[in-house]
């Protein structure tokens, strides 16, 4: 007997090139993070578990306290070293990986950082060893109507004076050099890093979906729909003037709840009548709405590292003691330790060369996120 499994199981990952801007296609339309950051913005709760996922991963900000450190060179800029670890963890909690452009000095010592927003960068052409050299940039997105002179190219990361010293040279001089991306990506099994709530797509659907049935029974004003059947009218007029006095009637916004057909019965016991009214009843429970509902959430909050329920919705009698946090809080800072720990390790990299000692001891320790009873962190 043959095994049988859904079509999605048997599709494998298809990588796209495309000649015209020597990029690799992040996803078959090229769209796959602008899909990412509107499905999470119109699910609730994948809006509420990407912002915990990104709490816990940048914690506390850097256990070694660099408040007195500012990363920019412009004058009216303060840039913490612990606010490129927030501005970092946003992509990495959504995306699942980071772009970072990294400029260098004439002493080749790393000067600057910027975060690049994710949807607008792109892996060049790899080459015999899977190795993308370039990484293009394209700063109003990539629609349709994009022209290939629109996209910056950058140089992939890669610290080695010689290598910097090449790239300065091949631009005409350091006035003219962008610096390098870095490409951080939690998941380095693909070319692209495959986002955590991709696994909970239609959960994210649904709430969605559940929201626009919401919004339509309210906009009804919770009325049944009503057919309204009518014969024929001798003069137009008379018939537009019968759907305003309707509309009227209804109000604008519960107007939806009334639907006029025009029709010609032969009801004999109805013959003389010039209109008739149907009921359509909504039947459906709102109990049967409410295990969606839950449903939902519970598979969303599970694609995000599982996070414990009570750190993303109140649960009457769960969020009453502070020891349930509590545990719930050291679950989920058990939870995402392995995702921090690669942080860590990323802005150790990050920072060697700095041009300053910023941080003498070598420690890029990221503090546990805590809650205390008031809502603030500690």
């Amino acid at each position: 007997m043959k095994s049988r499994i859904p079509k999605a199981y048997k599709e494998e990952r298809k990588e796209i090139f495309n000649k015209r801007f020597g990029v690799i296609f992040n996803g078959e339309d090229n769209l796959k993070p602008l899909v990412i950051e509107n499905a999470i913005d119109l699910s609730p709760t994948a809006s509420q578990c990407a912002d915990t996922y990104e709490s816990f991963l940048g914690g506390g900000g850097f256990e070694f306290d660099m408040s007195n450190v500012n990363l920019s060179d412009v004058f009216w800029e303060d840039i913490k070293p612990d606010d490129l670890l927030s501005e970092a963890c946003t992509d990495i909690a959504r995306q699942g990986g980071v772009f970072i452009n990294v400029g260098y000095n004439a002493a080749f010592t790393k000067e600057y950082y910027k975060v690049i927003p994710y949807s607008l960068c792109l892996l060049g052409k790899k080459d015999s060893d899977g190795f993308s050299g370039k990484i293009v940039v394209s700063p109003n997105g990539w629609g349709k109507t994009l022209k290939k002179d629109e996209v910056d190219v950058y140089d992939t990361y890669n610290p080695n004076p010689d290598i910097i010293q090449k790239q300065v040279e091949r631009d005409g001089g350091w006035h003219n050099y962008k610096g390098q991306i870095f490409f951080f990506k939690l998941d380095k099994k693909f070319t692209y890093p495959k986002s955590l709530v991709e696994r909970a797509f239609p959960f994210l659907e649904v709430e969605y979906k559940m929201g626009l049935y919401y919004k339509g029974v309210v906009n009804r004003s919770f009325e049944d729909i009503t057919v309204v059947r009518h014969k024929e009218f001798p003069d137009p007029k008379d018939e537009n003037q019968f759907y305003k006095n309707m509309e009227s009637l209804s109000g604008l916004e519960n107007s939806s709840s009334k639907l006029m057909v025009q029709d010609d019965w032969d009801d004999d016991s109805e013959k003389q009548g010039k209109f008739k009214f149907d009921t359509i009843k909504n039947g459906v429970k709102a109990e049967k709405y409410a295990h969606f509902e839950s449903s939902s959430s519970n598979f969303i909050r599970k694609s995000f590292r599982n996070i414990p329920p009570q750190l993303v919705e109140f649960i009457q009698g769960k969020l009453g003691g502070t020891e349930d946090l509590s545990t719930a809080q050291a679950v989920y800072n058990s939870n995402t330790a392995k995702d921090r720990n690669k942080i860590e390790r990323l802005f150790k990299e990050l920072f060697s060369n700095y041009k300053e000692d910023i941080n003498p001891t070598g420690d890029w320790n990221i503090k546990q996120y805590k809650l205390l009873d008031n809502g603030t962190t500690d």
